[in-house]
């Protein structure tokens, strides 16, 4: 690996541009930058121009608000209530999962995917390597301390629409009407209560949070995505193609990976997802399974191999609870994925500075993971 133009990568990416907020100018300029670089390994090279959400934090904020409505609608008419407040909770997990519902009735930024193709000549797999070149809004919700709380705080959250719910059917069944304490009514404006408070952490994470420069996240995992461009075009694959592609918004929500998949059809065997996000410092380990709600596991021919090529790069396995990755789309719809990661402690993820900037990068780790990821394709190619 190329660790004197992975240096000048991120610093360009994270350096020069300020920030690659999703559907923003900055992110085009990352683009056309990202563009031009495989352009000069891989030919077939295109921007694919899509359309994305500002913010998901006030689309989940908009849903866990919707439940005030649902409370209120119980004074009168339970059954409706429970039965609008559950039409609620289907579509907000659906939203979660990452299918669009309601997003498609929010304004629209326009954003794009860099994708790149590298063709064998007797192509049997296809591996499709994939790195998010947004940058996040820094707030308390992305910071890396918040990781491995968020998964309990939205249990609390999915727990409290549930509780609503029930207290909504208890009160059509007449269940507490003679009773003295009516615990219906308690736990449901309990629930309520704490969805409110949900929303306006969210809305005020959104408003205050402020866009990073995002080297590590994830300037690094774009650094490698160049490197394999030139690795796999000096000794390319016989039997399968290579696709890379840098995927824009993913911060929406994983705008960039649903607008991939919507536009492409794979064969679920022969088809291997690698998504490498936050190479830039610690140390590296490769995720057996996603998932902030449902663990996805990762895909056990890819765990194996990346098991197998772990001893030189001293990676080691990890279950991600945490806001979730590019992989997760491919892993909930049935396919082969896997993601490769770093991090400066088992509990949390490295944390740079606020700013993440390209002076905290440790260069002989995003080296090391392009070299893992390049060693875990050709062990599942030659398999």
């Amino acid at each position: 690996m190329n660790m004197a133009q992975m240096r000048r990568d991120i610093e360009y990416l994270a350096g020069n541009l300020t920030h690659r907020g999703a559907s923003t100018q900055s992110e085009r300029a990352a683009a056309d930058y990202i563009r031009e670089r495989l352009l000069a390994y891989a030919g077939d090279t295109e921007l694919d121009d899509f359309f994305a959400i500002e913010s998901p934090w006030f689309l989940f904020a908009s849903y866990y608000a919707e439940f005030l409505v649902v409370a209120l609608l119980a004074f009168w008419w339970p059954w409706l209530s429970f039965t609008y407040g559950l039409l609620v909770f289907i579509l907000y997990m659906a939203e979660f999962s990452g299918y669009r519902v309601l997003a498609h009735l929010l304004p629209q930024y326009e954003t794009q995917n860099v994708v790149a193709r590298i063709l064998a000549p007797n192509p049997k797999r296809l591996f499709v390597v994939s790195a998010h070149y947004d940058s996040p809004k820094y707030s308390a919700i992305t910071s890396p301390q918040a990781q491995p709380w968020l998964r309990l705080l939205h249990l609390a959250v999915v727990l409290s629409m549930l509780i609503v719910l029930i207290s909504c059917a208890a009160e059509g069944l007449g269940l507490f009407d003679d009773a003295r304490l009516r615990i219906d009514l308690v736990l449901r404006w309990t629930g309520v209560t704490l969805l409110l408070c949900a929303a306006a952490a969210l809305a005020s994470c959104e408003i205050s949070g402020e866009f990073m420069r995002g080297a590590s996240d994830n300037a690094s995992g774009v650094a490698v995505l160049l490197a394999l461009s030139e690795r796999f075009t000096e000794e390319p694959l016989h039997n399968a193609d290579v696709w890379l592609v840098a995927t824009g918004s993913k911060d929406t929500w994983l705008s960039g990976m649903r607008r991939f998949m919507s536009g492409h059809v794979f064969d679920k065997d022969e088809t291997y997802f690698l998504n490498v996000d936050r190479v830039g410092a610690g140390s590296l380990f490769y995720v057996t399974g996603e998932g902030m709600l449902h663990l996805a596991s990762s895909s056990r021919e890819m765990v194996s191999a990346a098991e197998a090529e772990a001893g030189p790069f001293g990676a080691s396995p990890l279950r991600w609870r945490g806001l979730p990755s590019d992989a997760f789309l491919p892993l909930s719809r049935g396919f082969k994925a896997l993601s490769i990661t770093a991090m400066g402690g088992r509990e949390t993820h490295i944390d740079i500075d606020g700013e993440d900037r390209p002076g905290g990068i440790d260069y002989s780790t995003v080296t090391h993971a392009g070299a893992y990821a390049e060693a875990i394709i050709r062990r599942i190619a030659a398999a």
